[in-house]
């Protein structure tokens, strides 16, 4: 539609837009350049990303800083963002528009008298560095690429040095995607080789001789193998002393699969005080003990493999719920953990102990209060602990576990995903009690109705979602004394994600009276792993509504990623075969 498209949205929400963003590419018509000269009387936050050939600050880039600084355009504008993407890499710049640079501007400037003696056009070489040391905060490369030419190789080097090692660019946040090990050793010994002849010492204004970059707060590393050969993670807490936030991704490439899939170098030989937040791709209870000694602090904690990775062999080394019951206790001012992940069942000893009495109906007129310990005391051998036992060699998955507490109560945690441990509703309610501020939930429910026999699982999608008030199809067990301490305290839970409970009898009248106990609960989110599962979602979202549930009931259909990791599984002999085979 062009201009007048532009126009026509520009007419219904111009006095409501708070952000502005404009996505061009070099050579594209001055449409954006008109975009911004029209009037934006509540814009806050003007955001550009564009793709250019050019390293250098363009005519264009400088017309658009003009017109975010235009007042009589943009009265209310804070902040003019570039997002600007070139030869593998992007680059984030960040003018304040109502903020001076600091005190500490003149001396940095000064550092640039340092640099070395600049090849070609000394002005347009001079203007490159400072644009940057006065407006770079983020950088993100793409190191595979960039590492295909010697003189691309030459090129990241040379950056990631300026980056590491001096403040010139003094960044907040750093990328390193498409990485292998011997990339980060390739740029470590450029580093220390001072291949570049750069006066270290003199163009460092605040960073200590012994760390790499105190200005970073936020890094990624997005690995295709942890290890390859002799070469491994070599960065670690000294080379960045600040930093806050520090992901892990992993892509794992079988042409070039090394047998130590999770191997992280040297990442936590030492202690990191100020990290808050940290993801990775895989977990052990050897890592969660670690984590536990060399991450004090703590707050956010995510283990996020790739969605087809979640159960892979390679990934699961001796993985059981007490490793994440130490991620879940340990750290009492923790508040999101996230482990999207499966257990090894390691343990061949491993059994479930005890077992959820008969459903029965919890009465909230006159309730009787009794301890949970009293109550599971006198139950019945669990038809669950005729199951086969989990071995060693059984495929990375959910693990049953019929008791899981957070003591001391955990007063800060406020998100708890666990997808791939399976707890009774008992236990997953009196679990609620020892985190009084919990806003988001997710686990596997582990449920057995006494009274259907194991053969008899596999029913008919109308027994499998039964609507009956009658005693021996209420809702699982719950112990009145935990729903009435919920009440009483009027838990905040805001959301609540079930995983394999569209293939049992979970939902009832009596469920939903207990779930409605939490008057901030605004949605029970059902994972679908296949299509039946939706038919069966979709049923019990209707039954939901039919029954007064003061929640929305969703249906998160995920068949076709479980298929993919379904495929991806059947697809791991000949992965690997082909990875040995190179």
């Amino acid at each position: 539609g062009g201009m007048d498209l532009v126009r026509e949205k520009h007419r219904e929400m111009h006095a409501s837009v708070e952000a502005l963003t404009i996505l061009c590419s070099s050579g594209d018509s001055n449409w954006h350049l008109e975009s911004l000269a029209l009037f934006w009387p509540r814009v806050q936050i003007v955001d550009i990303e564009y793709n250019t050939r050019e390293v250098q600050p363009d005519t264009l880039a400088l017309q658009w800083l003009c017109a975010a600084q235009d007042c009589a355009l943009f009265p209310h504008a804070q902040l003019y963002r570039l997002t600007a993407r070139w030869a593998g890499c992007t680059e984030v710049f960040e003018h304040p528009l109502c903020s001076a640079f600091g005190r500490d501007l003149a001396t940095r400037l000064a550092l640039l008298d340092w640099l070395p003696p600049l090849a070609g056009d000394q002005e347009l070489e001079m203007r490159f560095y400072k644009y940057r040391m006065l407006f770079l905060t983020a950088v993100s490369f793409a190191m595979g690429a960039m590492a295909k030419t010697a003189a691309g190789s030459r090129a990241m080097e040379a950056y990631i040095t300026y980056l590491f090692k001096t403040d010139i660019f003094a960044p907040t946040s750093i990328e390193l995607t498409d990485a292998q090990p011997q990339h980060l050793q390739a740029v470590l010994a450029a580093i220390n080789a001072n291949t570049h002849n750069i006066s270290y010492d003199k163009m460092r204004a605040t960073t200590s001789t012994a760390a790499l970059q105190s200005s970073l707060r936020h890094i990624c590393f997005d690995m295709h193998n942890m290890a390859s050969g002799r070469d491994r993670i070599i960065f670690c807490a000294v080379h960045f002393p600040k930093l806050e936030s520090l992901i892990i991704r992993h892509s794992p490439d079988f042409r070039l699969l090394h047998g130590d899939t999770m191997n992280l170098g040297v990442l936590f030989s030492l202690r990191w005080p100020d990290l808050v937040e940290l993801q990775l791709p895989f977990i052990s209870d050897q890592y969660a003990k670690t984590l536990q000694s060399k991450c004090p602090a703590l707050r956010f904690l995510l283990v996020l493999p790739e969605s087809r990775y979640e159960r892979w062999t390679a990934y699961s080394q001796s993985f059981t719920p007490d490793g994440l019951h130490g991620l879940a206790t340990h750290w009492p001012t923790m508040q999101q953990l996230v482990v999207k992940y499966a257990f090894r069942h390691a343990l061949s000893t491993h059994n479930i102990d005890v077992a959820p009495m008969s459903p029965s109906r919890i009465s909230f007129g006159s309730v009787k209060r009794s301890t949970l310990s009293r109550r599971t005391s006198m139950l019945p051998i669990s038809p669950e602990s005729q199951l086969p036992t989990p071995t060693a060699d059984s495929l990375p998955g959910p693990w049953p576990r019929e008791s899981f507490s957070i003591h001391p109560k955990h007063r800060h945690l406020c998100v708890l995903r666990m997808p791939y441990l399976q707890l009774p509703f008992s236990v997953a309610l009196a679990m609620l009690v020892d985190v009084p501020q919990l806003l988001m939930l997710e686990f596997a429910p582990l449920l057995r109705d006494p009274a259907v026999p194991l053969q008899g699982l596999a029913s008919t999608l109308r027994r499998r979602v039964s609507i009956s008030s009658s005693p021996q199809l209420n809702a699982p067990f719950a112990d009145s004394n935990v729903v009435y301490q919920l009440g009483i305290a009027k838990h905040p839970l805001e959301s609540m994600v079930l995983h394999d409970a569209c293939t049992t009898r979970y939902i009832t009248t009596s469920w939903i009276q207990i779930m409605n106990t939490f008057l901030q609960l605004s949605a029970v989110s059902f994972v679908a792993t296949s299509q039946e599962d939706v038919t069966i979602g979709s049923r019990i979202k209707l039954f939901c509504s039919r029954n007064d549930a003061a929640f929305d009931v969703d249906i998160d259909d995920q068949s076709r990623a479980f298929q993919t990791r379904t495929d991806f599984t059947n697809s791991w002999g000949r992965a690997e075969g082909l990875a040995s085979a190179r």
